[in-house]
């Protein structure tokens, strides 16, 4: 079977929520090549490093009180030995899924830090308000729209500081404003949340 398509049935098997599933790995994936249109990064490294990225979490994978990016990584490299990945290329996917969250230090390839900056990108502006809003009462942190909301607020507050590439840092911006604009709207069609 065709690596891609095998990524994909790993992800669509997992159980996992729509907000962390194939279509989350999907845009991570295009929106690293994009801010790194001016690299040559390797392609085959950064697109199963966005597909298993997230695998830690998901139901199949999860394991309580672990942190689910040393959780992907681990069952990343156990999936990527029994598919015949390139064995020279694991250490550059394994270090980019250990990498990609906002509290981590980039990793060491540009790939590392593209899927870095792309997951975090993800979860700001117009997508992100989505992601956040699509897991109230499924994510043990958002149990209701105004934690959705105090969510929002926080992530926009802290997330466009943690992105360290140009095109990133201009993107991040973008989408700051996004959050912020509907949360300014919000918060005047609820009598300042009161009505949600």
């Amino acid at each position: 079977m065709d690596l891609r398509k095998e990524l994909i049935q790993i992800v669509e098997k997992s159980g996992a929520l729509s907000a962390w599933g194939v279509k989350h790995c999907f845009r991570v994936y295009h929106l690293s090549k994009e801010l790194s249109s001016h690299l040559s990064l390797d392609d085959e490294v950064l697109y199963t490093s966005a597909m298993l990225h997230d695998t830690g979490k998901y139901p199949v994978y999860a394991l309580k009180n672990i942190d689910h990016a040393l959780r992907s990584k681990g069952v990343a490299a156990n999936l990527l030995q029994q598919m015949m990945f390139p064995p020279e290329k694991i250490p550059l996917v394994l270090d980019a899924i250990e990498n990609h969250m906002y509290y981590s230090e980039p990793g060491k390839s540009d790939e590392a830090i593209y899927l870095r900056e792309s997951d975090i990108l993800d979860n700001l502006g117009n997508i992100g308000l989505m992601r956040l809003f699509s897991l109230v009462g499924q994510d043990e942190l958002i149990q209701t729209p105004e934690d959705a909301i105090e969510r929002a607020r926080l992530l926009a507050d802290a997330l466009p500081d943690k992105v360290v590439t140009r095109a990133g840092k201009r993107l991040a911006v973008k989408r700051r404003e996004e959050t912020l604009r509907f949360l300014a709207g919000i918060k005047r069609q609820s009598l300042e949340f009161a009505w949600l």
